[in-house]
């Protein structure tokens, strides 16, 4: 993958935020509303799988129809295809979240023996919860729920950190489950054998999460 790329479509990019084996995450800026976004990046070895293109449009049109205050908006998706280059780029837009993630909270609390009080716990996860319940409602499942993917957004005119849950339609979109040691702690056992996971698998990462700050 192009690890110095500048402009997709009318996107400015500015600097890395993240990757792995198959997507890396840019913060860009979008010329056209002169806003700061985040952009996921997919890799271009996915094309080889016929499905992908159908699969990838039809899942970010699931997901771009969640609108919930504790979920990361996605504002676009398309597929570009630079004059210079034989592959395209498959890319998805979200809000851009200034602030930390849950993992990086828990590095320096409970990793370190320091755990917060309840009353904060239920604060960050609350939001969470009800943001997967709102998903659910809609038969829309995550299956890839763990701290790096909630997203402690910086609130505009307080100190406490507003839970964005981010990461929907990956898992489905990939097909590939993260099995990353980072990761495997959260996947439910049913997922972790290879099976379908449902409504429960989401409840099963957030209670390891809850577990894990307790």
């Amino acid at each position: 993958m192009n690890t110095n790329p500048r402009h997709i479509g009318r996107y400015t990019l500015q600097e890395p935020l993240g990757r792995d084996s198959m997507t890396e995450v840019w913060k860009a800026i979008d010329t056209q509303h002169n806003r700061y976004v985040a952009i996921k990046l997919f890799h271009p070895q996915l094309q080889t799988d016929p499905d992908f293109v159908n699969r990838f449009f039809s899942e970010m049109q699931r997901i771009a129809s969640l609108h919930h205050p504790n979920i990361v908006q996605i504002h676009d998706f398309q597929v570009s295809q630079p004059p210079e280059s034989e592959n395209s780029t498959f890319y998805m837009v979200m809000d851009y979240v200034e602030g930390q993630t849950l993992a990086d909270y828990i590095r320096h609390t409970s990793r370190l023996g320091r755990f917060a009080p309840t009353a904060e716990i239920i604060r960050l996860l609350l939001p969470v919860g009800a943001a997967i319940d709102y998903a659910h409602q809609r038969g829309i499942l995550h299956l890839d729920i763990k701290p790096t993917n909630i997203l402690l957004g910086k609130a505009a005119h307080s100190n406490t950190p507003i839970p964005m849950l981010t990461g929907f339609g990956i898992v489905q979109l990939l097909r590939t489950p993260d099995r990353s040691p980072s990761s495997a702690f959260y996947i439910s056992p049913e997922r972790a054998q290879g099976y379908v996971g449902n409504e429960r698998s989401d409840l099963y990462s957030l209670g390891m999460i809850l577990y894990e700050m307790l």
